[in-house]
């Protein structure tokens, strides 16, 4: 969703102290901020219940109250809160692997579908997509979706993941080569794929 006028007037009524500047800005963003989460964080496990992400939405907010302050151009704050997301997240994949490594277990990777699709086609299309994005890895799979789904300069991109442009600039032409590479041996994503395309 694009920015408007709205999006500028939470900024500054958070700024003020607002007393309801709080909660319309929950009710705005929380929406797109879950999304950037789910897409970021790939596939969930058995073990990680919605509720682990709710635990995060909540983090990303908190810390986006927190720092306001320093947007530069209220009309930004999307962007400002999808950079929020990918530090959230950086940390919660490292403290996974951590867990994992401690535990010694098999990941036993499934994906979180989240969202209510029309059927089941469209759920097992989205399963399997999330599974391709898991194989990236961590940083690869951030910097893929926050360029390729999250739409953000690939300047931003780099200062968000703390690489220079030519770094992110190769780590997202090597992730979208193991993406497409991927697609291609799926059937189901293939046949999606050129549905896509045919309606364009």
């Amino acid at each position: 969703m694009e920015a408007d006028g709205g999006d500028a007037a939470i900024v500054l009524a958070l700024r003020r102290g607002e007393a309801r500047a709080e909660l319309d800005a929950w009710n705005r963003f929380s929406a797109q901020v879950d999304g950037t989460l789910r897409r970021l964080l790939g596939p969930g496990q058995p073990n990680q219940p919605n509720s682990d992400r709710d635990d995060l939405l909540q983090e990303v907010f908190i810390r986006f109250f927190r720092r306001v302050g320093t947007l530069r151009e209220p009309a930004a704050v999307r962007g400002f809160l999808t950079g929020i997301c990918l530090r959230v997240v950086q940390g919660e994949l490292a403290g996974r692997r951590r867990r994992r490594w401690l535990r010694l277990t098999p990941t036993g990777d499934a994906p979180d579908v989240g969202a209510r699709a029309r059927d089941d086609e469209s759920r097992e299309a989205v399963r399997r997509y999330y599974g391709v994005l898991e194989a990236l890895g961590g940083q690869d799979r951030s910097i893929f979706v926050a360029r390729t789904i999250e739409g953000l300069t690939l300047e931003d991109v780099a200062a968000l993941h703390g690489v220079s442009v030519s770094t992110a600039q190769r780590r997202l032409a090597r992730a979208t080569k193991r993406v497409a590479a991927l697609v291609r041996r799926d059937p189901l994503l293939v046949a999606l794929a050129s549905a896509e395309k045919g309606t364009l």
